[in-house]
């Protein structure tokens, strides 16, 4: 241990301060570096409300909605085709990612 003691106290004082602040920025721990747990639990409410209730009464709106223009006779076939298509899209896009993802 001296002469340890001995080969630190000849060092230049700034090159030992560079090889400490060195060793610790390079000791870190790669999983503490980043941490998205905040992000994902976020992202999964967002998903879970747009194919939950919420998006179950919305697309329930939305096709009372066609259902009254076409009892007007004032019905869009593009529209009309385009919300259907959007309620697939949304209600099958999560089912469809979680089929191809290593989950």
């Amino acid at each position: 241990m001296g002469n340890f003691k001995k080969y630190l106290l000849n060092k230049d004082p700034l090159k030992l301060v560079a090889m400490i602040v060195a060793m610790v920025l390079l000791s870190s721990n790669p999983s503490a570096a980043q941490d998205f747990s905040g992000v994902t639990s976020f992202l999964e409410a967002i998903v879970e409300a747009v194919t939950g209730p919420i998006g179950v009464a919305i697309s329930a709106l939305a096709v009372m909605a066609i259902g009254f223009a076409f009892m007007t006779g004032r019905m869009d076939w593009t529209f009309a085709v385009s919300i259907i298509i959007g309620i697939a899209i949304v209600f099958g896009g999560a089912s469809f990612v979680q089929g191809i993802t290593a989950h």
